[in-house]
């Protein structure tokens, strides 16, 4: 396996290179190197003072070995006992300079994958990409990195056919992926909030997605409500989970605590909607929003926090 040594001269320490530029060269999406390093080992990145990670020529060309063993069929277990051996041996098995993939490659980002997917309306595409996924990442990180960012993504994109019926088809796959995560083992102690979409003619939103995600700790055990029921309907479910706090996603209204209803504080959160932006407006637009809608869930959480005695719970760390 790849170890980055700390006498390495200053033209290899020029070479190192960030995990965006190394997913390029190698095609392999930055959520499953990090998850090849954190579950597996497979890999060892150099990190900077601030957290970051750092990529050798060395790293890179060990991550193309794990994708040619991973292709073959190999586990991840057998692949990290093979590379162990290897990197044992006095005569290493020649290996090829990293360059960018050759254009008739197909996609292994699982991040693409999901994409192409939700344009093409593909169900059977989806579930292989999932099946993939969940090889090596828990379901919260699927969902989170890999469904709701895809989500994001395609809200941001000007157009596709069908773009309206893709996002509602994606949004409520994602959904059910968030309910399959709810309803996981290990937050019984947890109180329950309930997420709510009131955006009228609106499937739940990344952002509301990224709420759920964010707020589903073990802290909190956050449930989504269903869409298209009517009050009673809604009460009923909060009262059937026993929700302690209700947060209801509007348009136009800030956060801020209101009276109870159904034996649960009330919330209202406005997250922003990404509107459709095209080419490096495109990119430029989102971690513009992707600043906002943190800042606007970090404060919904801490009202929700505030208002249940949990003021000293903690935001998710930032992933590199």
């Amino acid at each position: 396996m790849s170890t980055i040594e700390p006498n390495r001269t200053d033209n290899e320490s020029q070479a190192l290179l960030p995990i965006r530029s190394v997913s390029q060269i190698t095609g392999v999406n930055p959520i499953t190197l990090r998850a090849w390093e954190r579950r597996y080992d497979l890999i060892r990145p150099t990190r900077t003072p601030a957290g970051h990670r750092l990529y050798s020529q060395q790293d890179i060309r060990t991550i193309q070995r794990i994708q040619e063993l991973a292709e073959s069929g190999m586990g991840f277990a057998q692949i990290a006992l093979l590379l162990d051996q290897e990197s044992q041996e006095p005569s290493p098995r020649p290996q090829k300079e990293p360059g960018p993939a050759p254009v008739n490659t197909p996609a292994r980002s699982l991040l693409d994958r999901v994409i192409r997917a939700a344009m093409d309306l593909d169900p059977t595409e989806l579930r292989a990409a999932e099946a993939t996924a969940l090889m090596w990442l828990t379901p919260e990180d699927y969902l989170r990195d890999v469904l709701i960012e895809a989500l994001a993504q395609l809200e941001a994109r000007i157009s596709w056919p069908d773009r309206d019926l893709g996002l509602i088809w994606l949004s409520e796959y994602v959904k059910g992926r968030a309910d399959w995560v709810a309803d996981a083992p290990g937050h019984a102690a947890a109180p329950v909030v309930v997420v709510d979409n009131l955006v009228p003619g609106r499937a739940f939103s990344a952002g509301g997605l990224r709420l759920f995600s964010a707020l589903h700790d073990d802290r909190f055990h956050a449930r989504l409500l269903p869409t298209g029921l009517n009050d009673a309907q809604r009460e009923q479910m909060v009262r059937r989970w026993g929700g302690k706090a209700w947060i209801r996603l509007g348009a136009g209204e800030s956060p801020r605590p209101a009276p109870r209803r159904a034996g649960a504080r009330v919330f209202w959160c406005d997250l922003p909607l990404l509107q459709p932006r095209d080419g490096d407006e495109a990119v430029n637009f989102m971690q513009r929003w992707r600043q906002v809608i943190e800042d606007d869930i970090q404060l919904c959480r801490n009202q929700v926090a505030d208002a249940l005695g949990l003021s000293d719970a903690s935001p998710r760390q930032t992933r590199h």
